[in-house]
């Protein structure tokens, strides 16, 4: 009985090709592909599938596209692969090609599925953000609404702290006289010096009581709520000095800002 058509010598070309052979069968097989035109078109034809698995190897979504080829490859060694009526051979080496190709296009739509979903992920990052901005800004306006209705309230009544300069810095004061709190709103105020802050003081009974300290924003903006006025004496005017940033308990000259504060 004659051996099946797949123990022939040139059904290792597959294997051959993609350097599956151990050494001595590959000697062995060398031997046989020198005396086969047939075989050598075939070797060649199987290392074009080669090249194609290249093309997927790597890290990424081609990982393991080679392995998986060659374990079909190693699969098919021992049975034979379906081939037209009259034909003393397997199939060309095209069944093997389409089959790398197959696998290679099955890849890419597993890559373009992975782009999609980072592009999402990145459009769901940047609709995160925008919420948390607008979130932010509901936030700002709601504070911006509760400091207007207190400026608005009743026995709320305004005052300037000025400085030298045309324009110059300026202080509004907002004296909530039924709570003995005052809302400070400074602008084009000077940066501070690190270590250093202003501090505002009330003149009581013709002396100075210190007051909170801060500093301003680099756009020159300060706004200060909940100020605690002295409640006992006479209140009579508020000025601002440079001070350590953990404050003074006397002032240091020059007064740069002062301003009057009289009763209606």
């Amino acid at each position: 009985m004659s051996r099946p058509e797949q123990d022939s010598p040139q059904d290792l070309a597959p294997a051959y090709a993609l350097g599956m052979l151990p050494p001595e069968e590959s000697r062995r097989f060398e031997s046989f592909l020198a005396t086969s035109p047939e075989a050598q078109r075939e070797v060649a034809e199987f290392r074009d599938v080669s090249a194609l698995l290249a093309l997927g190897g790597g890290e990424g979504p081609h990982s393991g596209l080679r392995a998986r080829v060659l374990e079909r490859v190693r699969k098919d060694q021992g049975r034979p692969l379906p081939v037209a009526a009259g034909s003393s051979r397997r199939p060309a080496a095209a069944l093997w090609i389409a089959m790398a190709a197959s696998l290679l296009a099955a890849v890419g739509l597993g890559a373009g599925l992975l782009s999609l979903r980072r592009e999402v992920g990145q459009l769901e990052a940047i609709v995160s953000q925008q919420r948390s901005t607008l979130a932010q800004r509901e936030r700002d306006l709601a504070s911006r609404e509760a400091t207007l209705n207190r400026i608005f309230g009743p026995g709320v009544q305004m005052f300037q702290l000025t400085g030298r300069g045309d324009p110059g810095p300026r202080i509004q004061l907002f004296w909530d006289r039924q709570h003995n709190q005052a809302i400070v709103h400074g602008f084009r105020l000077e940066p501070v010096p690190p270590g250093r802050a202003y501090q505002l003081w009330f003149i009581r009974n013709g002396k100075p009581v210190p007051s909170i300290t801060f500093r301003p924003e680099p756009d020159g903006h300060v706004k200060v709520e909940q100020v605690a006025v002295p409640a006992d004496g006479s209140v009579s005017a508020a000025a601002v000095t440079m001070e350590p940033e953990s404050g003074s308990a006397q002032p240091t000259l020059p007064l740069l800002l002062a301003g009057e504060l009289q009763k209606s």
